[in-house]
């Protein structure tokens, strides 16, 4: 077909405009046009929209039920069943999205739109409101910080450039991954944290149960009758009250994103590295068979964790538009912390076994509990670790029932390899004399390949730095001058010791071995930060862990580092 002139139409011109006639036909075409292009953007939104689930959970378990998952040993089969539908169903919400929330896609210098995405250890939420403040109110935040310091309730030294810096940040994240998160717990005010959070954050969010508590002392069952102490009988007797009303006991995962959630999945390693229900209990009785005196006994009953469920990975899609393939997979996994590195191994081998046939990008955070440690077995200085309700009574009445025992033990078992590999638990160790317990896990990592020939990106390039250091995932995880900077610090550490790297990103891009390929630095990871100082802002500090974060480029980026 041709117009009046002679000249060839376009397939595109020949549908819709008149080979003859007025303008009034025109018109009338073109109206048709945009009608059927914005009939055709409102079904592809509503077919992505029927992908998305507007809000889903799997039944909660009532007092009583936990109750009876704390006491028997064999579960009655209908309870076994809804237990183990909450440990494998997520939770799903995407109301943020139908009520109109979008993406941010931070515009950064070099890399141009980007996904943003920050990954926490929350420390069960007990200072959520803390957290809530960091993550939505900048001045209220920092006129928090400077109330402190001006009444010298704070030790942490303020710096409000810093402190904004970090803010920006995490406020701007698309995607935040978080483990150790609560849900009906007394020591977090019963508080379902990650609706709470993703409410005033106006997010999407998944959750996964990773255990249900049934322990005595979350409970409200525990009994302190062999404290002799009146005084303290009944304080203790207040603190482990519980409401039975408001109970759920569960502990978990979650992945909030302004990016719509779907293909949720909650899936636990099926290699479980330590048994929390059999092997505390069993715990429990040895250590027990061993004390004498009440203080003793009790101490070690605070260090048991009697849990239902295991260490799980929660598994989400969100839909990136101008990526290429318009897709990423989000992994929020969370390893074991009671077993030995090789444990750990074991659980990524599992995981690295679940996620290698997604041929699209892949970003594996959470804490993977690097210590380089046998934590088989616990030490009475946990009890001070896990702040049940009221921080005060541990740091009066706690140290006493531990008599101690806690800071022999972590000083025994924190020798020269572990002040060596805490920071690096990438580096390469010295067989016999110092070997790296941790670097089989990151071995396993580097060479594991998927099955579009991709791999996780190692690469540390300066440009793609904040600080300029390059080495070993220096581009997904912040380098110090010596390893990484940690993001982990148990309370009042003697110098190096005490501090470790156990939370980590990993992405999976368009990589492959060649890292010089033209389109190698599509969706790579870039700047990324470990924010200590925001978290140890306030007294008591936000977390035990620091929020980490990593830029990952939507389209192929313009910086130097992304050229090579």
């Amino acid at each position: 077909m041709t117009n009046v002139e002679g000249i060839p139409r376009t397939r595109f011109e020949a549908m819709f405009l008149p080979a003859s006639g007025g303008a009034v036909a025109v018109a009338g075409q073109v109206v048709l046009l945009l009608a059927l292009i914005l009939c055709s953007r409102a079904s592809a939104q509503n077919g992505h929209e029927a992908d998305y689930t507007h809000s889903s959970q799997p039944p909660l378990l009532n007092y009583q039920e936990l109750v009876a998952l704390g006491d028997q040993e064999t579960v009655d089969p209908v309870l076994a069943k809804k237990l183990n539908t909450l440990l494998t169903t997520p939770f799903i919400n995407n109301e943020a999205y139908f009520a109109g929330t979008k993406p941010l896609r931070p515009d950064l210098k070099g890399m141009g739109p980007s996904l943003r995405l920050v990954e926490w250890n929350i420390e069960r939420g007990i200072e959520l409101d803390a957290i809530k403040l960091l993550l939505t109110d900048k001045q209220g935040f920092l006129a928090k910080v400077h109330s402190e310091a001006a009444s010298n309730t704070s030790a942490a030294k303020v710096d409000d450039q810093v402190l904004n810096a970090q803010m920006d940040i995490l406020q701007s994240a698309d995607v935040l991954v978080l483990n150790e998160v609560d849900w009906g717990m007394k020591r977090s005010d019963y508080r379902a944290v990650v609706k709470d959070l993703a409410d005033a954050l106006k997010m999407n969010w998944a959750y996964g149960v990773e255990f249900v508590e049934v322990d005595p002392k979350v409970l409200g069952t525990q009994s302190f009758a062999a404290v002799e102490n009146e005084t303290e009988r009944k304080e203790l007797d207040e603190l482990f009250s519980t409401d039975k009303k408001r109970l759920l006991g569960l502990h978990g995962t979650a992945i909030l994103s302004r990016y719509p959630l779907r293909d949720v999945k909650l899936v636990p390693f099926k290699y479980q590295a330590y048994d929390w229900y059999n092997g505390e209990k069993k715990y429990g009785t040895v250590e027990a068979g061993k004390r004498k005196g009440a203080s003793l006994l009790f101490g070690e009953s605070i260090v048991r964790e009697v849990r239902r469920g295991g260490r799980t990975n929660l598994i989400a899609t969100i839909d990136v538009p101008g990526l290429q393939g318009q897709q990423v997979t989000i992994v929020a996994a969370h390893l074991e912390n009671r077993t030995t590195p090789k444990g750990r191994v074991k659980e990524a081998e599992e995981l690295l076994d679940m996620i290698r046939p997604i041929s699209n990008p892949v970003v594996v955070a959470g804490d993977m509990n690097t210590t380089g440690q046998d934590g088989s077995v616990m030490s009475i200085k946990s009890a001070m670790l896990k702040k049940i309700n009221n921080p005060a009574f541990w740091a009066t009445q706690g140290i006493k029932y531990a008599t101690g025992v806690g800071l022999v033990m972590d000083v025994a078992s924190f020798g020269f390899k572990t002040t060596k590999f805490q920071g690096d638990p990438t580096a390469s160790g010295v067989p016999l004399l110092a070997a790296n317990p941790e670097q089989g896990f990151f071995k396993d990592l580097d060479k594991s390949r998927f099955d579009d020939g991709t791999r996780i990106d190692y690469r540390g390039d300066s440009e793609l730095s904040v600080n300029g250091r390059e080495g070993t995932l220096g581009n997904s995880n912040e380098r110090a001058s010596k390893g990484f900077v940690t993001t982990f610090a148990l309370p009042r550490t003697m110098g190096a010791v005490g501090k470790f790297r156990l939370d980590w990103i990993f992405v999976k891009g368009y990589l492959k071995d060649d890292p010089r390929t033209p389109d190698s630095y599509r969706f790579a990871p870039g700047f990324a930060r470990t924010m200590n100082e925001s978290n140890e802002a306030l007294n008591p500090r936000l977390s035990d862990h620091a929020a980490i974060s990593v830029d990952l480029p939507i389209a192929q980026p313009t910086l130097p580092g992304s050229k090579k």
